[in-house]
Parts: structure tokens; sequence; C-alpha cells
């Protein structure tokens, strides 16, 4: 089974996704006009500038997935029953119907709020009207732009609580890097009094060598070199011995490790630190000192809270 997006150029809304199987094929609109710059010919999709990119690319997995539901469900026609499920997901909005229900199945079930609750939200806080700006979801987040130029983002703590917990149980430390705040982490490690070093010392070298043996697994499974790693690995290796000679003079070891390294030791002593806390705890005073700070203005809308601040949209 395949899915592809392609353009209809006689069509206005020129977005349109075949699924095929055994040589048997469906087509239909998804709902939307993409702009001639917007489209990747290459790769069969949207540019990641798009409004819908990240829409678009969950409603294909979407696909994919009621696919191998409905196959094994032994649905009699399953390519005619997805297409008469999108067409109706389509009917009244096109691709907004999409991000909604996109957003709803992906996040609902971590009880980040309806996709309907944050543009009911964004219009008690704005004022305007459906027709007056564009959302676009970002993660489990959406932002606004409006026609008058202002950009907006909206959040939750449920939906930060669920970023943060991804980041951390995945070990995804570009995320963690990148994505996440420094001064908070400090403020968390400091707030908790710090850990001593014979606690975390040890979980920090676990959590070293567990790093590294994965790198060099990616490497070997893929049939590559690791002579460079070999390289990268002394040097972190260094940065570690360096960090443990300073742990015990330091006051903040989350600003320790970023001034020695920002890319692997920084988020991986951010990780270790939560082993060893209540990671739970942490995720919510994480949201606290975010959402309490001077960029974002609270949004109580039908009991639910939302957290506005400008964007970039």
């Amino acid at each position: 089974m395949e899915i592809t997006y392609y353009l209809n150029e006689i069509e206005e809304d020129n977005l349109f996704c075949s699924i095929s199987e055994d040589g048997k094929t469906v087509s239909f609109p998804v709902g939307y006009t993409v702009e001639a710059d917007e489209w990747d010919e290459g790769n069969a999709e949207v540019s990641p500038d798009d409004p819908y990119f990240y829409s678009l690319m969950s409603f294909k997995n979407y696909l994919e997935e009621r696919y191998e539901t409905l196959s094994y469900g032994s649905e009699g026609d399953v390519l005619n029953v997805l297409k008469s499920e999108v067409e109706a997901i389509t009917a009244e909005a096109g691709i907004k119907g999409i991000a909604r229900n996109m957003f709803d199945n992906e996040n609902t079930p971590e009880g980040i709020p309806a996709y309907d609750e944050f543009i009911d939200a964004f219009e008690k806080f704005s004022g305007l009207e459906d027709d007056a700006y564009e959302a676009l979801v970002i993660d489990n987040t959406l932002e606004f732009g409006t026609e008058d130029g202002d950009d907006f983002q909206m959040d939750t703590v449920a939906g930060l609580k669920t970023r943060l917990r991804s980041f951390i149980e995945k070990k995804s430390y570009a995320e963690i890097g990148t994505m996440t705040s420094k001064f908070i982490w400090s403020k968390i490690y400091n707030d908790a009094g710090g850990i001593e070093k014979h606690i975390f010392l040890p979980e920090m070298l676990l959590e070293w060598e567990i790093f590294w043996d994965s790198e060099y697994e990616e490497i070997k499974n893929a049939g590559g070199d690791t002579t460079n790693l070999d390289k990268t690995k002394e040097k972190s290796w260094r940065q570690v011995q360096v960090f443990m000679a300073c742990y015990s003079d330091s006051v903040d070891i989350i600003q320790l490790a970023f001034e020695i390294d920002d890319m692997e030791l920084y988020p991986m002593i951010v990780t270790v630190m939560l082993r060893i806390f209540d990671a739970e705890v942490c995720y919510d005073e994480y949201c606290e000192a975010e959402f309490g700070g001077e960029d974002w203005e609270e949004i109580d809308s039908n009991g639910v809270k939302f957290f506005v601040k400008e964007g970039d949209f």
C-alpha cells in the first residue's frame, strides 16, 4: 500500500491524495490549495514552510494506521472505506477538518485540550472571527497569524508536560538543548538543594556509557566506520572528566555542563537529574516557571487554562 500527495492542476483546491494497493488506486481532494513555491515536487509533499506541513504528515501516518486497522478487521473494500472517511472529515472545512482531527487524535489522550478549544480560546483572547486569522498546528500547540500581521503562540500545561516527558524519555538531546530552558532546569536543581556527588556521578557515568554504546551500535548497524566516532568519544570523555573535577566546587551543575558542552553533556546532565529527582514534579515546576514568565498571558476559556504569547507564525 502506498500513499502519495500530488497536485491536480485543473482544480482550485489542487492538493490531492492517492492510495494504491495491488494495482487499485483511489484519489481524493484534501480541501487545500498549495501555492507553487510551497510544493516539493521531488518528495511529493508541501514544503516545511507550508502552514499545514505537520498536519499533512500526521494525516499520512493516520491513513497508514487506519489502513492496517481496516485490513485486519476484514473490511471488504478498504481503499474506498478510507476515501469515504476522508471525505467525511473534509466535508465542512477542507484541510482544517484534517488539522482538527489529527490534532485531537494525537493529543486528547494526553489530556491536551481539543483543537476547537484552542480556537475558542484564541477568539476570546483576540476578539477575531475565523476569517481574520489562520491557525497552524505545531506539535501539540497552535500558532496564529492574523490579517493585521500579528503572530501568537498558544500552549497549555498538559502540552508542555507532554513534550518535556517525550524529550526526556526518548533522550532527545537535540530537543532538550534547543527547545527547553537551561535557566529553568538550573532553578529546579538549585531549588531542590542540589544532588550529592556520590549519588549523581555514578548515574551520570552510566548514562554516558549507554549513550556511547547506542552511538556505536547505530553506526555499526549502518555499516559505517567508527574511526571518527572514536575521536568524538575521547573528546566527550575529557569533557566528562572536567565536569567531575569541577562538580564539588560548582553551585550549579546545569550551568557547568552547559559551559563545557551544550550539545551532549548538558542535555545528558538534565536527563540524569530528572532520573534522580521525581520527574513528574520537575515537569510541574518547569511549567510553573515557564508560564509564570512575563512573555505569557493566561487565558481562561470555559474553565480551561491556555497561555498565549507573541510568536513567529
